[in-house]
């Protein structure tokens, strides 16, 4: 990649993965749905966040997490699989840095007892909950209550696709939706804030002025439509395709072919 960096001048590759908390494009979706799920810590045991694969649902926790008041709160994260129900108790315990019991009993009555001595509020952040066991997530809704306890003792976020607000319509989901007060759903950018993104992540790159046309950035717009990690994909490829075809500006027509 040297060649494509030295050619444009670029300081290190855009358009990856790895990119720091402070140099995210804070999009108004990225930016409310961070300050809402915040908000929500207070009073709120679950908390959904939805959106299409890529739309930056993980950039989203990464912004929440970097937020979070350590003092108040502790993190954990996991991403959604087939553990039962057990296997979640025992991970929260884990991560709370307390050693599991193997009864199912015990371990259910150490979780209650553990979370409300904690003086920090755990707030488990489950990425791609559509993968969770319909067991698992039945749980959250027994993992939240303590009794006649009002207050908030435990925060789950739930973040993941589409399909994971249609699983929870399902009528033995009813007790969990009724405990989802606050919901958020992501969806594409529009086509400013995709052009905005764009010379964002090239800035943050050493490029400024951008390399894409006003047209070129309008097509990545419409083929992407603004789902960020599809504009990664579009433009990545056509930088390095810039780079060997020597385009000093890329236009719409240097584009890569659509997939």
């Amino acid at each position: 990649m040297k060649n494509v960096l030295d050619y444009y001048g670029l300081t290190n590759m855009p358009f990856g993965k790895e990119i720091a908390v402070g140099d995210i494009f804070k999009t108004k979706q990225l930016t409310n749905s961070s300050a809402m799920v915040e908000l929500g810590l207070a009073n709120e045991d679950i908390i959904l966040l939805t959106g299409p694969v890529g739309c930056g649902k993980s950039v989203a926790l990464r912004m929440f997490t970097d937020n979070l008041d350590q003092n108040k709160y502790l993190p954990i994260y996991l991403r959604g699989n087939n553990m039962n129900q057990v296997e979640l108790y025992k991970f929260i315990l884990q991560e709370l840095k307390i050693e599991a019991p193997r009864s199912r009993i015990k371990v259910k009555t150490l979780y209650f007892r553990t979370v409300m001595e904690s003086s920090k509020k755990p707030v488990v952040i489950i990425d791609d909950a559509q993968d969770m066991s319909e067991e698992a997530l039945l749980s959250i809704k027994a993992m939240v209550n303590f009794d006649h306890d009002s207050a908030s003792r435990i925060c789950f976020v739930l973040a993941g696709q589409p399909e994971l607000r249609e699983t929870i319509r399902f009528s033995h989901f009813e007790s969990l939706r009724q405990r989802i007060k606050l919901s958020v759903h992501l969806s594409g950018m529009g086509l400013e804030e995709t052009c905005g993104y764009i010379d964002h992540s090239l800035k943050i790159a050493g490029r400024n002025p951008s390399i894409f046309s006003d047209s070129a950035k309008s097509e990545i717009y419409n083929r992407s439509e603004g789902i960020s990690r599809q504009v990664n994909k579009v433009c990545y490829q056509a930088i390095v395709n810039g780079a060997i075809n020597k385009c000093d500006i890329i236009d719409s027509k240097d584009l890569p072919f659509p997939d």
